[in-house]
């Protein structure tokens, strides 16, 4: 819609109105302005804060930055989604301006054709993803903040419009053209031959990927193009050369930090074949474990700090509460120090087959591994330094193994498989020679999990979810069934039990068995639980959720997700996607 798109809108509704009402006399003239138009102002400031934040990360891509970035395909799926919020905003200020007339009335009605622009060009940019097109919206984002804040200054006092409006304008991007020229040469026959014949012309030749399949390279001006293209005339080779603008985008300014949660913060490049990844509590540095041995540790603005290599492949890493130590391995697990390990401390941990599961055990500072068994399994337990812990490690469990948790207090908890029963055991690490029993629930264990302050388990079993006051003086008295048999539990810090099913994530609060809410799911597959739930839902849909409602919202793709975990203070999520990069995402 054009720049007066929207005022013959206006002047169409108006004239269909007089001419559409009952008797002989005309119909007045409105005389009276838009009562109250903060609600509609505070909707285009929504619209305009994320162009503002998504602008920023996507010259932050453009520019090669990998921190608060995101490309020109998350960037078109975003900015279509703006546009379709575009038009809603726009109709709903056509309904609000019809028989009014005054300042306010005027300026939503200039703010609305600006609007109608912003959404043209977005829409060019996301089909056609030119550096001009992003300059236009650049441009209408500018005017479209600076026609707000004049409304703004005739409506009552918002607070909530004023902290809008000074986050958006304090996001700064900026569009520099310069002139240059276009060599172009092809078309080949197809993205095969244009590549190969790209590296031989060197770096600076860029070749096409879908059809029209051609080499392209840009000079900084005419002549050093027409130089190149004689160049290549010498050779045999046509080119085409044509006058360009190019732009040098910056950005600066408040960083969009709290907008764009939604997306990445870092991505870490690790090996091929990377399966398993862990954080420290505040996600300083990051583990990533790979099928070939090889443990990558990042600090988390993506500097490798060191590689050491294993003997086999990494199925489970942690690290200490103070971040002092890693432990991690398989079947065999051991000790390092970081942050630049180069080779494990102390004693091995030899497990009778893959580790399945592995805790840190604060205030205890211990690490402890079980693994399942021909005959027996086994519980094995290691100081930060690889010394072997004494009695009663190494503990012997069921052939099936037993799944870990532990509390702050330096509790150990012991889910195992007795007969047809799953039986809670806890050991006071360094101050109990054996474990004691707390409670058996009925079922084959499926998972399980402790709060931080001891106090509730849960346990899933093919009966159902089952949770318990274990510091009850009778536990067994406590016990409820809460939920069906579910794939995941998890607590929160303040004792929010999250139950997650196939096609359900649960909330349930520390008192009563009633849900507290319940959101629906496609295929939930894997449950963390930080600053807010985040479900994996499928393969590669991450779900974040809001404690108090459930309200969700999708996380940016980032491919096929191997392994999901959050950091414990809880702002972090890690993941491991498409087998070869680990993804951390901020949680707000």
């Amino acid at each position: 819609m054009g720049r007066t798109g929207w005022g013959a809108i206006f002047a169409f509704l108006v004239v269909v109105t007089a001419s559409c009402s009952g008797g002989a006399s005309a119909k007045p003239s409105p005389s009276r302005d838009i009562n109250d138009a903060r609600p509609i102002a505070r909707a285009v400031g929504e619209i305009l804060l994320s162009f503002s934040a998504y602008d920023y990360a996507l010259v932050g891509s453009l520019n090669g930055e990998r921190i608060r970035a995101v490309n020109t395909d998350r960037y078109a799926t975003i900015a279509r989604a703006q546009a379709l919020v575009i038009a809603d905003t726009s109709t709903k200020i056509v309904a609000a301006s019809v028989d009014t007339a005054g300042p306010i009335r005027d300026r939503l009605v200039t703010l609305a054709d600006a609007l109608g622009e912003l959404r043209k060009d977005t829409l060019a940019y996301a089909d056609a993803r030119t550096p001009d097109a992003l300059v236009r919206v650049i441009d209408d984002v500018a005017k479209s903040w600076s026609l707000l804040r004049t409304l703004q200054s005739l409506l009552k006092d918002d607070g909530t419009l004023d902290k809008l409006t000074a986050r958006g304008v304090g996001m700064k991007v900026t569009a520099s053209p310069s002139s240059g020229a276009l060599v172009t040469v092809g078309p080949f026959a197809g993205a095969a031959e244009a590549s190969d014949r790209a590296k031989e012309l060197g770096v600076a030749w860029v070749a096409s990927t879908e059809s029209p399949f051609v080499v392209r390279a840009s000079f900084k001006d005419r002549a050093s193009a027409d130089a190149a293209a004689g160049v290549l005339l010498k050779q045999g080779t046509i080119a085409i050369v044509i006058d360009q603008t190019s732009y040098k985008f910056a950005r600066s300014g408040v960083a969009p930090d709290v907008e764009l949660w939604r997306e990445p913060e870092r991505f870490l490049d690790a090996r091929a074949g990377s399966r398993r990844i862990a954080m420290t509590p505040n996600a300083s540095h990051v583990a990533i474990g790979s099928d070939d041995g090889f443990v990558a540790i990042f600090t988390n603005d993506g500097v490798l700090r060191a590689l050491p290599r294993f003997n086999a492949g990494v199925n489970q890493l942690v690290f200490t509460d103070d971040a002092r130590f890693l432990f991690g391995g398989g079947q065999t697990l051991v000790t390092w120090v970081m942050p630049r390990p180069s080779d494990y401390v102390g004693a091995p941990m030899r497990l009778n087959s893959a580790a399945q599961s592995v805790v840190f055990v604060p205030r205890a500072y211990a690490f402890a591994a079980s693994s399942a068994g021909d005959d027996r399994g086994i519980i094995g337990g290691r100081a930060p330094d690889g010394a072997p812990l004494g009695a009663p490690f190494p503990i012997d469990v069921s052939s099936s193994g037993a799944i870990l948790s532990a509390s702050d207090n330096g509790e150990l908890f012991i889910a195992s498989q007795i007969g047809a029963n799953v039986e809670l055991r806890v050991l006071n690490v360094g101050r109990e020679r054996d474990t004691r029993g707390i409670v058996s629930i009925p079922g084959a264990l499926r998972a399980f999990a402790v709060d931080r302050a001891g106090f509730w388990a849960a346990i899933v079993t093919d009966v159902g979810t089952f949770r318990v006051a274990i510091k009850s003086p009778d536990p067994s008295r406590t016990i409820t069934k809460v939920a069906p048999p579910g794939r995941d539990v998890e607590f929160a810090k303040d004792g929010t039990l999250y139950v997650l099913e196939p096609q359900r994530l649960t909330a349930f609060a520390t008192e009563g068995a009633a849900a507290k809410w319940s959101a629906q799911l496609i295929d939930g597959r894997a449950l963390v639980v930080g600053l807010r739930p985040v479900v994996l839902d499928g393969t590669d849909r991450l779900v974040a959720f809001a404690t108090q409602d459930g309200a969700a919202d999708q996380l940016a793709p980032v491919g096929q997700i191997q392994d999901l975990v959050a950091s414990r203070d809880g702002s972090w999520i890690g993941v491991i996607a498409d087998a070869r990069r680990a993804v951390l995402f901020h949680l707000q």
